[in-house]
């Protein structure tokens, strides 16, 4: 799994818009946020409107309805964490209509939902202003909250978790997050490489790598 951000690259994709004082950098600071967040896919997000954040700051779940998931057979439900919560309400706060139906973040008519490409352009444009030698796309963000909970999650399953947070129907389309990450492997081959005298058998390796795949 290569296509995902670091703790440290998302922080200096985020900062780089929360920095800039304007209306539309700090929209794409909190859109950002809450892909990263909430691991939804781009088609489902660009889909919720203020009525579903309405409804979700009440019950603490975003509900996504399978007429607007990939492929169309389940339903979904996003956990609203504290801190996904003050990024929906910053973006439900910033828009100008009051209407359930409104999208959440709306196009340039007000009306329609921002388009993907739009998304799009403005993520890969905040990658560039990072610094961040990345292609960057939307759905980086869902593999980026994947990979988080693996490797942070203190649960027994972490895997579970991660198929229950991406609304996976099969716990194989999961399996994905369990390779090591690469900054995992990065650094034990900056260890090993040190010179330090420190012997790094192969079972120290493979349990380092069951404790970091759960």
């Amino acid at each position: 799994m290569e296509r995902y951000l670091t703790p440290v690259e998302l922080q200096q994709l985020l900062n780089a818009a929360k920095r800039v004082n304007d209306p539309l950098a700090q929209r794409d600071y909190h859109i950002m946020a809450t892909l990263a967040l909430s691991g939804m896919r781009i088609g489902e997000f660009s889909l919720v409107t203020l009525g579903d954040v309405w409804e979700a700051l009440k019950t603490n779940y975003l509900f996504i309805p399978r007429e607007h998931r990939k492929g169309g057979k389940r339903d979904h439900k996003v956990f609203v964490t504290h801190t996904l919560r003050l990024h929906l309400f910053a973006l439900a706060s910033t828009n100008a209509s009051q209407l359930a139906s409104t999208p959440l973040v709306p196009g340039r008519d007000g009306q329609s939902p921002m388009t993907i490409r739009s998304f799009q352009q403005r993520i890969r444009y905040w990658a560039n202003e990072a610094g961040l030698p990345l292609n960057v796309t939307p759905h980086w963000f869902r593999h980026t909250r994947a990979m988080n909970i693996m490797r942070d999650s203190e649960a027994r399953d972490p895997r579970g978790v991660a198929m229950a947070a991406l609304g996976h129907a099969d716990i194989r389309s999961t399996a994905v997050y369990t390779t090591p990450a690469r900054e995992d492997v990065e650094a034990t081959l900056t260890r090993i490489d040190s010179g330090k005298g420190q012997r790094v058998t192969l079972s120290q390796l493979r349990k380092d790598f069951v404790r970091r795949a759960g």
